[in-house]
């Protein structure tokens, strides 16, 4: 991995802590194997693994349900108001653990999201 993707995908888990704020219990971007984290809030090795484990599950679910292809995230919601949310790249992942008390629904989606989709995206490509 080059200096520039390591600098622009440290630079999204800045953008999550800045525009969540306390509502941002935890955030990890890792390669698609699960390990190693590239970069984090609150990190945790063990969740990583879990949700790259996930996310491969539900890959082939989709593909052998003769569905379109998973799309850019999805949600896992969680019991005391808390949303395990996976931005899903071609490389890597970019896993957030929101406290929704603390922070809107609507912010997450229509503002936070689409930006942090965006900015992961070009992250990737360096």
């Amino acid at each position: 991995m080059s200096k520039k993707v390591l600098e622009n995908l440290q630079n999204c888990v800045n953008y999550a802590i800045e525009e969540l704020g306390d509502g941002l219990i935890a955030s990890d971007i890792f390669s698609s194997e699960g390990l190693p984290v590239v970069d984090g809030y609150n990190s945790n090795e063990k969740a990583t693994a879990l949700f790259a484990s996930i996310t491969e599950k539900i890959r082939n679910a989709v593909n052998n349900s003769h569905l379109s292809n998973l799309g850019d995230y999805y949600i896992i919601n969680l019991q005391e108001g808390t949303l395990d949310l996976v931005i899903v790249g071609n490389i890597f992942q970019w896993k957030l653990l929101v406290n929704t008390n603390k922070i809107k629904l609507g912010y997450i989606f229509s503002i936070f999201l689409p930006e942090a989709i965006k900015r992961f995206k070009e992250a990737e490509k360096g």
